[in-house]
């Protein structure tokens, strides 16, 4: 129960189960738990165990420890080492570009109060989740190749081998996304002797003029696919190149009628650059599956909390979300572990007969 919280509440039944499971879908090949029993003493002494204090007792995730053991047996019996990714999840398949570099940089420089990175990127990540999209985390050192989408959040840091990999990337047919914040400065932190972001321009098709940032109680709207996003964090106003779509705009400041987003044809594949972070992440998850949409890729449509992975032949969901959901389990599908709908804090797991 206790992890250095400004606030400790029980975890809802079912929790440690439901992270194990999403952790056994995510490609977890070993797990372990932190501490077998509750300590009697110390600092720590109110951190739980798998038992209490008697050193006997399970704990609610002691049992729920005992419960996922007994569930992975179930799971073991029915593994098929043949199992092949479905080719409609294997097209979905995104890698996010990170680097501890990239996010040390923004987190020195971050020129208002409202930049949270690891928010940033969640964000992000949250888009890609919702469509069920296999993902993986990747540095420069990667082969792209591997990934049929790739996102870059924020990535500031950048030089002429990495331009050159995104460009081979989207050439080859990859799609691209890029945000906000990238490519403002070199692998020393250093602006470029050029207009703002000047290496990518020629790759997103479009001018970086300035960016914008907004005080915390105001915000400025952007609109795209005819809905409004607010936004005030970060914001980069950018002027088109030829052959380039606007994705979305501004709706008021002093910049309105500027796109905000933009996407082109490159190669056998697409560069599309999000130029703003939306209040809420809502209007990044919308650009980020339109871009699989626009692939002609099929996707779910997962709201925030349910998470849907496909692992070894096993299709693992959870949710996190205050109320049951309903999962697009096909009726020829063998329920191994849990139930559909699934319940809140709960885990369930399927393979197709």
């Amino acid at each position: 129960q206790i992890n250095w919280g400004s606030v400790n509440p029980q975890l809802l039944p079912g929790s440690v189960d439901m992270w194990i499971m999403q952790a056994f879908g995510g490609g977890c090949s070993f797990l372990c738990t932190y501490r077998y029993r509750h300590p009697l003493w110390s600092s720590e002494m109110y951190h739980e165990g798998i038992v209490g204090t008697d050193g006997l007792t399970l704990s609610q995730g002691g049992k729920e420890f005992v419960q996922a053991i007994k569930e992975m047996k179930i799971l073991r019996a029915a593994y098929d080492s043949t199992a092949i990714m479905p080719e409609q999840i294997e097209k979905r398949t995104t890698a996010l570009l990170w680097s501890y570099e990239v996010m040390w940089d923004l987190d020195i420089q971050k020129q208002t109060t409202q930049w949270n990175t690891w928010n940033f990127r969640n964000n992000y990540t949250s888009a890609v989740k919702s469509a069920a999209a296999p993902m993986d985390f990747i540095s420069e050192n990667d082969d792209l190749s591997n990934h049929h989408f790739l996102i870059a959040p924020a990535y500031q840091l950048i030089d002429s081998v990495l331009i050159q990999k995104w460009q081979h990337y989207s050439e080859n047919g990859g799609h691209l996304i890029l945000t906000c914040r990238t490519g403002q400065k070199d692998k020393y932190g250093h602006f470029f002797e050029a207009g703002w972001a000047g290496p990518i321009r020629s790759l997103i098709g479009a001018d970086i003029e300035f960016f914008d940032m907004l005080p915390p109680d105001i915000y400025g709207t952007v609109r795209s696919n005819n809905k409004d996003y607010k936004w005030n964090t970060w914001g980069e106003i950018l002027t088109l190149h030829k052959g380039t779509e606007v994705l979305a705009s501004y709706s008021d400041q002093f910049y309105a009628g500027k796109a905000a987003a933009v996407t082109r044809n490159l190669g056998k594949g697409t560069v599309t650059f999000i130029g703003v972070a939306s209040k809420d992440g809502l209007l990044e998850s919308q650009l980020v599956r339109d871009v699989y949409e626009r692939a002609g890729v099929k996707i779910e449509d997962l709201p925030k909390g349910v998470f849907m992975e496909w692992r070894d032949g096993f299709y693992v969901a959870v949710n996190y979300t205050d109320k049951e959901f309903k999962l697009p389990v096909p009726a020829n599908a063998d329920i191994l572990i849990g139930r559909n709908p699934i319940q809140t804090a709960h885990a369930i797991v399927w393979k197709l007969k």
